[in-house]
């Protein structure tokens, strides 16, 4: 298709860009997600492989939300029927999937590094090509963007970065730099020549503006207005049906009895059934933006000044504010309390947002806590424990969930170990979070603990009276769960034959949550 759109007039672009947009429509329209930001930069996507010479020249993509366009004119039209799907095509943009993918992403502010280190290696290189980088309006409040920007701006040869502002990211956009609109003064004092286009949307005016920039040469910055169409609303979940909904109605009910309650969020209201709460304590809820170490850091700020700050964040994102949970909150022993939503398997978004890494990593800060509910009563009990207890922590405490429907439970006081199904057996399952549910009353033993860190005291005695353990956790690596029961087993001396079920040292790859959990053998 990109051969076929090389060698068509331009005035036949906007024709092409229309008919593309209605194929790429009738092949996804059942899969929402991502479908509104592909849409939107349709326009200029088209013009963008139309004037370069891709994959030769470099196209790079930030996050990859808006993909689909790139992916039907590079081969993959018909393919995204299966995107999202087990053994389909990504949602993101993939290096192994095709050459046209320069490189992949799922978090955001990444794509202006990427240049930059494109940049450098060219110039080591010798090598002449065009490099163009794009960005949204939401990415460009990250902090990483800013330290591309101020780096590149120094380097020799040519770029140019697209500032695709369609007044949105996951959460509308938020911050001065949105607010003011003085993008030009911004990128000007760091070195920057930039240009503006108000119909980003219009192909023949995107032809015309992008060519003249490319041309110039040198550090280049178009901002061009887009428009997303609205194929969806606010995110909201069924009551009773999904940890989100139990996790936002005991929001609720915190947020009525202490209006000190302040919920941090890097841009995730809305996608986690928030976004109603939000709208109905506006003052409580504090969006900074796509900045994950300043969102973590400011809950920290808070706390030490004696606020109640509580941080509400995807797993896979707060990977990015670590050093911020090590060195501003675990060090100092501060009571911030986080809600990790998408711990676990995430299912559609696949190995770039599986919330698979923070229990290994949490397992190793000092004066963390960390609690994992097996269903959305026991996650509702930890929130309103965690709650009551926020002024006498020493640290922080999370509150880990998966992206999963829920039954009820029966929980009315959360316990550390809440717990132990006995059929005489001496083999136990030993389970935490939502795998506990799926972990049928048989002839084995089985105890669910909610507590993982610190363990509960008396759980070395409880493996006294058993032979072999199984350990089952949706984690990577020998951290986590896992690490701490093998540690207590060795710390005690016990003679007990430990048997882990964990996901394997590697990336898992997109499907259905369910269909993963059985092929990685989660599923007892």
């Amino acid at each position: 298709m990109i051969e076929r759109l090389r060698n068509i007039e331009p005035v036949d672009l906007t024709t092409f860009t229309n008919k593309l947009k209605e194929e790429i429509v009738a092949r996804v329209s059942d899969k929402i997600p991502h479908l509104e930001s592909s849409l939107a930069v349709a326009e200029l996507t088209v013009v963008l492989h139309y004037l370069l010479n891709t994959p030769e020249d470099l196209l790079i993509w930030d996050v990859g939300h808006q993909g689909y366009v790139h992916k039907a004119l590079t081969g993959r039209l018909e393919a995204l029927a299966t995107q999202r799907t087990k053994d389909g095509i990504s949602g993101f943009l993939k290096r192994d999937e095709s050459p046209y993918d320069f490189f992949g992403a799922g978090h955001a502010s990444t794509s202006l590094s990427v240049l930059t280190g494109a940049c450098i290696a060219d110039a080591a290189s010798g090598r002449e090509r065009k490099r163009v980088a794009v960005i949204g309006d939401g990415s460009m409040t990250g902090g990483q963007s800013f330290e591309a920007l101020n780096h590149l701006a120094t380097l020799a040869g040519d770029a140019v970065v697209i500032l695709n502002d369609n007044d949105g990211s996951i959460d509308p956009t938020v911050g001065a730099l949105h607010e003011s609109n003085r993008y030009n003064s911004y990128v000007q004092s760091l070195g920057w020549e930039y240009s503006y286009l108000a119909e980003g949307n219009d192909v023949l005016a995107l032809l015309e503006s992008l060519k003249t920039v490319i041309d110039r040469g040198g550090k280049q910055v178009l901002h061009i207005r887009t428009t997303k169409p609205i194929l969806s609303k606010i995110k909201s979940y069924q009551p009773g049906t999904t940890f989100q909904w139990w996790a936002a109605e005991q929001m609720r009910s915190i947020l009525k009895s202490n209006d000190r309650v302040r919920v941090f969020s890097p841009a995730m209201f809305a996608s986690s059934g928030f976004g109603p709460l939000r709208a109905e304590f506006p003052e409580q809820f504090i969006d900074t933006g796509i900045n994950e170490p300043h969102t973590v850091t400011a809950a920290a700020g808070m706390a030490a000044a004696g606020g109640r700050a509580w941080v509400h964040i995807y797993s896979t994102f707060l990977q990015r504010a670590m050093d911020q949970v090590i060195h501003d909150i675990a060090l100092q022993n501060l009571p911030v309390i986080f809600l990790v939503d998408r711990a676990g398997l995430v299912g559609a978004d696949g190995p770039t947002h599986h919330g698979v890494f923070d229990a290994g990593f949490l397992a190793d800060v000092p004066n963390a806590t960390v609690w994992n509910p097996r269903n959305g009563d026991e996650l509702q009990a930890m929130m309103a424990e965690a709650f009551s207890i926020q002024d006498s922590l020493e640290g922080p405490l999370f509150i880990r969930y998966p992206k999963a429907k829920t039954a009820c439970g029966t929980a009315e006081k959360f316990e550390p170990k809440k717990w132990i199904s006995r059929q005489g057996s001496n083999s136990l399952f030993l389970s935490t979070g939502a795998l506990s549910s799926f972990v049928a009353s048989g002839v084995f033993d089985h105890l669910h603990v909610g507590q993982v860190k610190p363990l509960p005291q008396d759980l070395a005695e409880i493996l006294k009276g058993y032979t072999n353990v199984l350990v089952l956790e949706e984690g990577l690596g020998t951290g986590g769960f896992f690490g701490a029961v093998a540690s207590l087993v060795a710390d005690k001396d016990l003679e007990v034959k430990l048997v882990k079920r964990k996901i394997s040292d590697e990336f898992t790859n997109h499907g259905n949550r369910h269909e993963l959990l059985k092929e990685l053998g989660l599923l007892p």
